[in-house]
């Protein structure tokens, strides 16, 4: 059995706790399967509410009224605490996890009615190839095509971190009306496809995550938590195609 080297907190508290605590035998740890039909459940519930609510937003703008920020950025905040709660709490992830694909469903929903409303059919595009992506990565992290080294890992982790610090000085200089990041053009396409390559490669670490936690042992919940994670990396993931897309609208 390999040691639990994982960057994933919730995995590094379980590893520190497993010698302490008696999970309750084979039949209470997480499986496979477990986790594959609730990454099922949790992105059909954000899809369905990822619907309804971009059918909500396409409505407000096309009777001229707009979408409420404070709806979408308060979707967005309460998604982000639920995320944090989730991290360090997963014991909690089978409520989490549905709390976090409602809230991030509603917050991408909207988003999608903006993108949609300016890019007619781009949203079903985004995701179709945000499903094509993930399945490309299953197979690859499945047939041992990509091996999640150690090196892989802190690689991968180090860009994302760095994708993250962009975002926030992107976010700051925003707000004094700078414009850090490019909006169109060749520059911004490549920025687009380097983030979309570093998302698809999260979900590598998701997938190798959920292995670690079966043969870990680890209890039922992580189905949850493994589950919610694979949904961070697709959300994200589909966030940056439909940036990618729209940039090649322009």
């Amino acid at each position: 059995m390999q040691n639990m080297q994982s960057s994933n907190p919730a995995l590094a508290i379980a590893a520190r706790q497993a010698g302490s605590f008696n999970f309750g035998g084979s039949e209470l740890a997480a499986t496979i399967e477990g986790t594959t039909t609730k990454t099922m459940i949790l992105v059909g519930l954000t899809m369905l509410v990822g619907y309804f609510s971009m059918n909500y937003a396409l409505g407000q703008i096309y009777a001229g009224q707009g979408i409420s920020q404070g709806l979408l950025f308060g979707s967005c905040i309460v998604a982000f605490i639920v995320a944090m709660v989730a991290c360090f709490k997963p014991e909690l992830s089978k409520f989490t996890a549905p709390a976090y694909a409602v809230c991030e469903g509603a917050a991408l929903g909207l988003l999608s009615g903006v993108f949609e409303f300016r890019y007619p059919g781009i949203v079903s595009t985004a995701v179709m190839s945000t499903f094509v992506v993930v399945l490309v990565m299953l197979a690859l992290w499945k047939f041992k095509l990509i091996v999640p080294t150690q090196r892989f890992r802190s690689v991968v982790m180090g860009a994302t971190l760095g994708i993250a610090v962009l975002y926030f000085i992107h976010i700051i200089l925003n707000l004094f009306g700078v414009q850090f990041l490019p909006s169109s053009g060749p520059v911004s396409i490549g920025i687009s496809l380097i983030i979309c390559t570093v998302a698809a490669l999260n979900l590598i670490l998701d997938f190798e995550n959920m292995q670690i936690s079966v043969e870990q042992g680890l209890p039922k919940y992580f189905e949850y938590f493994n589950a919610f994670s694979i949904l961070v990396t697709i959300c994200w993931l589909y966030i940056e195609i439909l940036k990618l897309l729209a940039h090649r609208e322009e």
